[in-house]
């Protein structure tokens, strides 16, 4: 009798061979006391194979991870069998919260017909001397179509924009790896089948501190306020330790190939500008410095896909090196109930986590959403750039704040955000060994994560009630970067606003006058509820726990009224802010307010 359509046995041989599509999975036991042999051994008697395991030094702090490959319909059936007994996750990838080109929120205006054939155009990028640029990211937009590339050694890249005409491409956007200002032009004029060259502006390091060292007042602090003394770990692609201004980095992980020396190479390069806002080395009294550059910084490299369980890994690694403040620049849409644990257990060991809202203009990521992490998203400074870079374009189409700030359209917000901080058109250092104008989150939680540390080095709170390393000194330190803010927009845009350096620690600052748009709570929590609704969880499906999110949880007791008590280093000259900061100490002037 032949099988009906509907009967299983009517699939044909080569339907039935297809393998079914596997996806990587996290497996932990669900309760404590188990090692990772143990967790081996046992999903060995299922069949599964294990690709790595990561197993906490300390058991009271984690169970073993072990990382596998599954088809969906095996976790959920593994789930079944093994209910109460494993916790079953996917092993989903995180993403850099990097921001690559300000033309990802200029989108073509609309989709029609074609106005003409696909148009070849050749753009060539060179200095003001005429020498090529080479590996510039250069992106067309066009009315219905948009191209990107990058340059070759020649400074030249070819690029097709499908069913467009010169006239109609509507913008182009140019950002050099390092060494220049990017370049926007509205409207350009290109030639198709031609060379079109375009010349980039050289960039300079600023003579004094650059406009988010100021934002944030870390000028108004004293030259001896470094956060000696303080471990902090950047969790990123690596950073490199061949830039002139970080030798001095000698600590660090591989996460996915142990202790290789890999962790001081970042060929991604975005580790080694957020290591530059916190540790570089300054070169003279003048140029970008870290603000932070006597604390000893480790770096946990991830790998280029870096997953969940490498999350893991380096969270392990500050539980083991006792780390102060751990600051991350990775995220994902999806929360995890293991990283969650992990990073409650970090907490309870003192580890401050600092980590990114995130670049896609959505949801704040997880985990800065975790209300164990205190997550930062971005704000930028009009005038800050020149007015044909790509930066002027983000102010140009930016939500307006205090004092001339801007919070730029691709930043992650709603009502998860702590703090916003310098993101936009910042000065860093760049691998191997140069300079380069950045943009993103990531920035921003460096910028406080070198606060975190002057804070825990100098604040008397940290030399005395909150000095042992427990969850109390991490909400501790949250409540003072967060209730030492000076407001300047929307909370849902900005947390509680923007640190200031000086207040949070203990030196009188004049505060920002506030700038929260009186309409904007309707509109905002509107716009977070659907993009909340737009979190896709895949293979999650059959595993549906997603932590809890919210702002970081604080300490609920009065701020410490006693001020920082620096002294003069050596026999040099006080600066003004060190006079102010003294007189303040003795009573003759004006102290926090």
């Amino acid at each position: 009798m032949a099988a009906s359509p509907d009967d299983p046995r009517s699939t044909s041989t080569s339907d039935r061979r297809k393998p079914a599509r596997t996806t990587q999975y996290m497996i932990a036991p669900a309760r404590p006391g188990v090692s990772g042999q143990a967790l081996t051994d046992q999903l060995s008697q299922f069949g599964i194979e294990t690709l790595r395991t990561y197993e906490a030094r300390d058991a009271n702090f984690g169970t073993p991870i072990a990382v596998v490959r599954l088809s969906d319909d095996a976790a959920a059936t593994l789930l079944r069998s093994a209910a109460g007994t494993l916790i079953i996750e996917p092993d989903v990838h995180l993403r850099a919260a990097s921001f690559l080109a300000p033309s990802s929120f200029f989108p073509p205006a609309s989709i029609g017909t074609a106005l003409g054939p696909d148009m070849k155009l050749t753009i060539r990028i060179v200095s003001e001397a005429g020498a090529p640029v080479e590996q510039a990211a250069v992106r067309l937009i066009g009315e219905q179509a948009a191209s990107q590339g990058l340059t070759d050694s020649d400074g030249r890249v070819d690029l097709t924009l499908r069913g467009e005409l010169p006239e109609t491409v509507s913008g182009i956007f140019v950002n050099a790896r390092s060494g220049f200002w990017g370049l926007w032009q509205h409207r350009p004029y290109l030639e198709a089948d031609a060379v079109n060259t375009l010349t980039l502006k050289p960039l300079s390091l600023p003579e004094t501190l650059d406009w988010g060292g100021a934002a944030m007042r870390f000028d108004r602090l004293p030259n001896q306020c470094r956060g000696a003394g303080i471990k902090i770990a950047l969790i990123d692609s690596g950073v490199a330790t061949s830039h002139e201004q970080l030798t001095d980095i000698d600590h660090g992980v591989d996460i996915r190939d142990g202790g290789e020396p890999s962790w001081s190479k970042d060929v991604i390069g975005h580790g080694t500008p957020c290591a530059g806002i916190i540790n570089a080395a300054p070169q003279t009294a003048h140029g970008i410095r870290g603000y932070a550059p006597d604390s000893e910084l480790h770096v946990c490299k991830l790998p280029a896909d870096a997953r969940c369980s490498d999350l893991i890994a380096a969270l392990d690694y500050c539980l083991q090196n006792a780390i102060d403040v751990a600051c991350l620049g990775f995220g994902c849409e999806r929360g995890s109930a293991l990283i969650e644990q992990r990073i409650a257990a970090a907490k309870q060991r003192g580890v401050s986590m600092i980590a990114a809202a995130g670049n896609s203009a959505g949801a704040v990521l997880f985990p800065a959403c975790s209300p164990h992490v205190l997550a930062v998203g971005a704000i930028g400074q009009t005038a800050s750039c020149p007015e044909d870079t790509p930066q002027a374009a983000l102010a140009a189409t930016a939500a307006a704040a205090a004092g001339g700030l801007f919070v730029p359209p691709f930043c992650c917000r709603g009502p998860e955000l702590d703090l916003c901080a310098p993101g936009v058109a910042i000065i860093v250092c760049q691998a191997p060994d140069s300079h380069a104008v950045c943009d993103g989150t990531s920035l921003a939680a460096a910028h406080v994560a070198a606060l975190a540390a002057l804070v825990l080095a100098d604040h008397v709170d940290f030399k005395g009630r909150f000095v042992a390393r427990d969850l109390h000194r991490v909400e501790r330190l949250f409540q003072i970067l967060k209730e030492t803010t000076q407001p300047v927009g929307h909370p849902w845009q900005t947390g509680a606003g923007l640190p200031d350096a000086a207040r949070a620690l203990g030196i009188w600052s004049d505060r920002r006058p506030s700038a929260v748009p009186l309409n904007a709570g309707l509109r905002e929590m509107r716009s977070a509820i659907r993009q909340l609704d737009r979190i896709q969880f895949g293979a999650s499906e059959a595993i549906p726990f997603e932590p809890p999110r919210g702002p970081a949880n604080v300490m609920r007791l009065p701020l410490n009224p006693t001020q920082a008590a620096f002294q003069s280093a050596g026999s040099g000259k006080a600066t003004v802010h060190e006079l102010k900061a003294a007189m303040a100490l003795a009573g003759l002037a004006e102290g926090p307010r």
